[in-house]
């Protein structure tokens, strides 16, 4: 067993070396990074850890293996169809594996990468120009970023990765509008990144292809598994009240999800959480879903939907604005929603989001 301060390496680009490397994000409260430093790991050479990009408040730190990681990366450049002459630029943090995949992409296809220090818009055009970067990966607040900015691609950017969260079809149009080779994904760091991307070229971002080194199916009541050559080994957990401890999740090379969806011909198309679904006067809703409609109708800044227990309804849903003018618009957006699951409550307040621009729900 090793503490995981003897395995900490602050430079993710050394994942190429032997042995084990934990990479922490930087946002970590120092108690919770504290926890993670004096834990007891198992011993997996070849490994980094990671943690979850997750949105509960329980933490996972995953154990990604050097054979996971190169096959998520290889599958990528396979779809993407990347060749020598490629360039990356990479505004993520090498803390995900969002970030992180994008150094091993470039490294397996001998491909030059950029990295962008910190994200600036403006800043990011210039670089992709400058640089002649033809790929690269974003996530939805980044797009929603470039969007708002009325920021045009740069001519020789042909293919833009979209994971970290769902991406808004409208918010995707707008890119489009603007030139921005946006192509949806679904992927989670337990798989390495990646388990199915639009194609090049593809109109719409719902039905996504699985790449070619996954396989998927539908287990009870239809939510996600996985099996293929870039799972996770397994997890280190750190419950919220104190306990830690190891775990692989997989069951006969499976490794089940908590994402419902659908499934055809070699597609998958995302239908949302399980953890997203509560009941409001025994009627089943979906707050992911009335979430992503109500935010489509609120131009002036992010909202957030949180559900909250009724003693007499079983939940009722809170919208919070970022701002004044997101209240307001949201208020006047009530009509999305069944008249059973009504908002309680509207208020401004702070919208958290993850490092990739997840929303954090309460």
């Amino acid at each position: 067993m090793a503490l995981g301060a003897d395995l900490l390496r602050d430079d993710a680009l050394e994942w190429v070396a032997r042995g084990q490397w934990l990479l922490l994000n930087p946002r970590l409260s120092p108690a919770l990074r504290e926890r993670i430093l004096s834990a007891e790991f198992p011993d997996l050479p070849d490994h980094i850890w990671v943690a979850s990009s997750g949105t509960s408040g329980r933490t996972k730190i995953v154990a990604l293996s050097r054979a996971a990681l190169q096959a998520s990366a290889a599958a990528v450049n396979r779809h993407l169809g990347v060749g020598p002459s490629d360039r990356w630029i990479n505004p993520l943090p090498l803390f995900h594996v969002g970030g992180l995949g994008i150094v091993i992409r470039a490294a397996l296809s001998q491909t030059q990468c950029h990295h962008v220090e910190e994200w600036k818009p403006q800043e990011f055009v210039r670089l992709a120009a400058d640089c002649g970067a033809a790929l690269s990966s974003l996530v939805p607040s980044q797009v929603h970023d470039l969007v708002s900015a009325q920021l045009r691609s740069p001519s020789n950017m042909r293919a833009i990765v979209v994971g970290g969260g769902a991406l808004d079809e409208s918010l995707r149009v707008r890119a489009a509008q603007l030139g921005w080779p946006l192509l949806p994904s679904y992927g989670m760091t337990e798989t390495c990144s990646q388990v199915a991307t639009a194609k090049p070229g593809a109109e719409g971002c719902s039905w996504l292809t699985l790449l070619d080194h996954m396989e998927a199916r539908a287990g009870d009541g239809g939510m996600l598994e996985l099996r293929g050559s870039s799972l996770l080994t397994g997890w280190m957990v750190f419950d919220p009240g104190g306990s830690t401890r190891w775990e692989d999740p997989k069951r006969d090379e499976w490794f089940a999800t908590s994402d419902r969806i659908e499934l055809r011909d070699g597609q998958l198309r995302f239908v949302g959480r399980g953890d997203d679904l509560v009941k409001i006067r025994g009627e089943l809703v979906d707050v992911a879903a009335l979430e992503r409609e109500l935010q489509a109708r609120v131009p002036s800044g992010l909202v957030r939907i949180d559900a909250e227990p009724d003693e007499r309804n079983g939940s009722a849903l809170a919208v919070v604005a970022e701002n004044s003018a997101a209240e307001a618009e949201a208020r006047g957006a009530a009509d999305i929603f069944p008249p059973y699951a009504r908002p309680a409550s509207f208020r401004v307040g702070p919208v958290a989001l993850s490092p990739l621009g997840k929303k954090i729900r309460s």
